[in-house]
């Protein structure tokens, strides 16, 4: 029996979870779903397609939905999309996949991540303030203490300056505001609150590292001899008196 030919695969351009926004890839498979009230007039519309990324052919979902009565503010019909894996809220720092940390500081931030990227902020927010506990704990702070307490031992130690303690003082607070007093924030303030989270972590157990490395590797200074700058001293001043 003869091959036969490849078939062409219908294109659609999606958020690739690898290769970012606006890639074309093809449409492996689709299904739609019509639910229509005729009494009421309400319907609504959901198309869901598995696709490949034309480019690093990772295989996806994408999804877009109608809703009858979901209008924009120029008065037409919105559609709303969803991705699975959702596309990252927050790019995980460059440090993130290549520093082995502890399992269970690595597990928090992956969580903290993963809520950032559902847009669930208020969770995002307490995760924020989990992984500085945990961070704290891992720096010999009793976990028992009270944040203030556990900053004031932070900045007694020499882990963090006074101006560093003000910001996660804000991201304790923040994480508590989310916890207990029903605030959620807004992307812009979730996104300082995990700037904070980040260049905590990025200082401790990145950049110390790092200078020591480069401490250790720089050549050392050159002593001079006393005898030869006694010498040199001598013929100066034979040579001006």
């Amino acid at each position: 029996m003869p091959d036969m030919p490849d078939q062409k695969l219908p294109q659609l351009k999606s958020h690739c979870p690898n290769c970012g926004p606006s890639r074309y890839a093809n449409v492996l498979h689709s299904h739609q779903v019509v639910e229509d009230d005729e009494e009421s007039g309400v319907w609504g519309r959901t198309t869901s397609y598995m696709l490949e990324c034309g480019g690093c052919k990772t295989v996806f979902f994408h999804v877009d939905s109608f809703f009858s009565e979901d209008y924009g503010p120029d008065g037409r019909l919105e559609k709303r999309t969803t991705y699975y894996p959702a596309p990252a809220k927050r790019e995980r720092p460059e440090w993130f996949s290549i520093l082995h940390l502890e399992s269970g500081l690595d597990s928090l931030l992956n969580e903290t991540y993963n809520a950032l990227d559902v847009d669930a902020r208020v969770l995002s927010a307490i995760g924020a303030r989990t992984v500085f506990d945990r961070v704290s704990e891992l720096l010999k702070i009793d976990p028992a203490l009270t944040f203030k307490e556990k900053l004031d031992q932070l900045q007694k130690k020499g882990h963090i300056s006074a101006s560093e303690r003000a910001h996660l003082d804000i991201l304790t607070d923040a994480g508590g505001a989310a916890a207990h007093r029903g605030w959620k924030p807004r992307p812009d303030q979730l996104d300082t609150v995990m700037t904070i989270v980040e260049t905590f972590i990025h200082r401790k157990f990145v950049l110390e590292s790092e200078v020591k490395r480069l401490k250790a590797q720089l050549p050392r200074r050159q002593k001079r001899k006393k005898k030869a700058v006694i010498g040199v001293f001598q013929c100066a001043t034979k040579f001006f008196t």
